[in-house]
Order: structure tokens, then sequence, then C-alpha cells
């Protein structure tokens, strides 16, 4: 699956949400204080994450989405490095690679 295709996933993901609560288009739309067109977008995969995060905390699935950023913490590396400071910024030495078109293994 590539990332244009992830949009329409999730567009996917928050309709079959609202179809197993029942509720119609203007029922999110309403619980979550967004136009009814901002929810026919979404759902079609083409909104953004304000959006997302209003039905999704409608719907009761704003843990579905808090789940893909889990809290990492300090690492023990920067523990180490600093006792008393949390690093703020990166320092801008390492370099990646741009990922190109590979499928995600997930």
């Amino acid at each position: 699956m590539g990332s244009k295709d992830i949009p329409a996933l999730i567009g996917q993901r928050v309709k079959q949400y609202r179809l197993n609560q029942d509720l119609t288009q203007e029922d999110v739309a309403t619980l979550a204080n967004i136009s009814l067109n901002a929810v026919k977008s979404a759902e079609s995969g083409r909104s953004t994450l304000p959006t997302y995060v209003a039905i999704l905390q409608a719907l009761g699935h704003i843990d579905n989405l808090l789940a893909a950023f889990p809290d990492e913490g300090v690492s023990p590396v920067q523990l180490l490095k600093s006792s008393t400071k949390q690093k703020k910024r990166a320092s801008g030495k390492t370099r990646v690679q741009p990922a190109g078109n590979k499928e995600l293994d997930w």
C-alpha cells in the first residue's frame, strides 16, 4: 500500500465507525460540530487532521488515532548525555534518504 492509498483507507474506516454506530453523516457533523461537507470529505479521504480528530472524538475512537503516536519519552541515551535537560530540538547532523515508493510491511 502506497502513501497515496492511506487517506482513502482512513476515510473508509471513519465511515465504517459511523455506520457501526448507525449514525448518519448529518449526525456525525452535529456531534463533531463540523459541516456535513467536512464529514463527506473525511469519508472520501480528503480532509485535514483537525477534522479527523473532531470526527473520531465524536465517534469515541480518538484512541485509535493516538495509538499511532505512542509517547516514547526520553531515550536512555539522551538521559546519559544530560541528566537535567530534555532534548528540545534535533542537531541536524543525521541525514536521511527519501523513502521512495517502498511498500509498508504493516
